[in-house]
């Protein structure tokens, strides 16, 4: 079987969601279980690749503006609040009283305007606003404990970071360097290491983005040790 693509998991769950809910909206009956997997199964293999050929489509023709960049985050936030906007206002064996469409402006505007505020409020940026980072695309950079000489592998640019300890989101690496493909670049750790848990946990960390996000870093879910993460441009 193919690879899932990243987010198909989240893709097939809430495609089974939905599912849940328009035929209840409906008054239709209930799917059995096995149907549900197998809609589940099937989105998760079939939506993210259509999703990303789309975009590519839409990428390539000049009379389209750019798409918008939405995260993982935003995603499971509108989609939290649409489900939940739709659940909450619907009564078992009644017809729906919130139109679908109102669910839908409802979920795209938390995705929207909640992270920014979320931003705002905490002083840094929020998983929901940081950027997928494109660390596949560097030789020399992992691996390495003291990484120095970083080449971009990919077919266009990124933007490498080394971080230094006192430097993470929401500011960005002060070593921070654009390569175009093929190049390389020399960075100066001093005599400090990789972050590794638990030996050297304020280490130096290193990440690479996609321009015009920002190379940064920023505090492990388990508040010990640090992880390359990508603002977005500011």
């Amino acid at each position: 079987m193919p690879d899932l693509l990243p987010g198909a998991v989240f893709i097939g769950l809430l495609t089974v969601l939905s599912v849940i809910i328009l035929r209840a909206r409906a008054l239709k009956p209930r799917l059995s279980l096995w149907k549900l997997a197998l809609i589940g199964v099937a989105s998760a293999y079939i939506l993210p690749p259509t999703f990303v050929f789309l975009a590519r489509v839409w990428q390539a023709t000049p009379w389209l503006p750019a798409l918008p960049v939405v995260t993982s985050g935003q995603v499971f936030l509108g989609a939290w609040a649409t489900v939940a906007a739709l659940t909450l206002t619907q009564r078992r064996g009644q017809p729906p009283r919130l139109p679908l469409w109102a669910g839908l402006l409802i979920g795209v505007a938390v995705a929207a305007l909640l992270p920014p505020l979320i931003d705002r409020a905490t002083g840094s940026f929020q998983n929901a606003s940081l950027r997928p980072d494109v660390t596949r695309c560097t030789r020399g950079m992992m691996g390495q404990v003291q990484p120095r000489e970083v080449a971009n592998t990919c077919d266009f640019a990124i933007t490498v970071g080394l971080c230094l300890p006192g430097e993470m989101n929401p500011a960005p690496c002060a070593q921070s360097v654009t390569l175009q493909p093929g190049e390389s670049v020399t960075f100066d750790p001093g005599e400090v290491r990789l972050s590794s848990v638990p030996g050297n946990p304020d280490g130096l960390t290193v990440v690479a983005c996609r321009p015009p996000d920002r190379p940064s870093r920023w505090g492990n879910v388990s508040g010990r040790g640090y992880r390359g993460v990508c603002l977005p441009p500011g």
